[in-house]
């Protein structure tokens, strides 16, 4: 959007049911293939948040999806305006979840197709949050189909798994969004523990790099933000295939090269004496 004053975010966001939309979508992906780049990645391939979208396109995809007519809507999917699940998910939310899920994973299959048969060489991806348990506001499932998402998290039904979209990517940018002073640890809300629940979720179906935010962290009760930094890298690779930072024009904002560096180098020190 170039004009975006009158939007507090900034951004815009398509409808991913929307044939001419996911067809306009393709046509630019399929026209950045035939240019000689390495990889194309997806960002912000998701909806905005829980309370989108609502429109009659998608009422229409939805009741054709589960096969009956919604006469309440979305009252009876969710409250107007809900931006958060009801203590208790009900069966029609959790479908809403899944229908929702569905459409992002049949974009990201077809995004990687028409990729693909412009030219096979290029490598395909996509940017996620690293929140798993809660990325579902986002409408993505970003796992591995193989992972049963409904034994872990009472939102999502038996069949929410089938639209995991791992299997269609050669590689996963993972952010590991935690503040400054939680870099360690095995749960979401720490660096290593975003990577860990990744590398849970993902089973393999792609290699996956997981990296902080070092622009917009909150720094709150870290006494040490280099060492935080260089933390980082240590906290990522000890779990993932790989490692990268958000975003660099922060490291050059805050000067952090030197202590990505001295991260990195242990890392190739640590490999080698392995």
């Amino acid at each position: 959007v170039m004009d975006i004053s009158d939007d507090a975010y900034g951004t815009k966001f398509l409808n991913p049911v929307d044939t001419e939309v996911r067809a306009f979508l393709i046509g630019l992906l399929k026209d950045l293939a035939a240019y000689n780049v390495d990889g194309i990645f997806l960002d912000r391939c998701r909806y905005d948040d829980l309370a989108c979208d609502f429109s009659e396109t998608s009422r229409k995809a939805f009741e054709k999806y589960i096969g009956q007519t919604i006469t309440n809507f979305p009252t009876d999917i969710i409250a107007a305006g809900a931006n958060s699940l009801p203590y208790y998910v009900p069966t029609m939310l959790k479908r809403w979840l899944e229908f929702r899920a569905k459409n992002i994973h049949d974009f990201v299959e077809s995004a990687a197709a028409a990729v693909k048969s412009v030219n096979p060489k290029i490598q395909f991806g996509a940017y996620v949050g690293g929140w798993y348990s809660s990325y579902y506001y986002s409408g993505v499932n970003w796992a591995s189909p193989s992972y049963d998402t409904s034994k872990y998290y009472d939102w999502a039904t038996s069949t929410y798994k089938n639209y995991g979209y791992a299997d269609h990517l050669d590689f996963l940018l993972v952010g590991a969004y935690a503040s400054a002073s939680r870099i360690y640890g095995t749960t979401e809300w720490t660096v290593e523990g975003f990577c860990r629940v990744a590398d849970r979720v993902l089973m393999n179906a792609v290699p996956f790099a997981g990296g902080p935010d070092v622009g917009n962290w909150d720094t709150s009760g870290c006494t040490d933000i280099g060492a935080a930094v260089t933390s980082t890298v240590d906290a990522c690779m000890g779990v993932a295939d790989g490692y990268f930072v958000f975003d660099l024009i922060h490291v050059k904002m805050y000067d952090y090269w030197d202590e990505l560096k001295a991260g990195i180098d242990a890392y190739v020190a640590s490999a080698k004496a392995k």
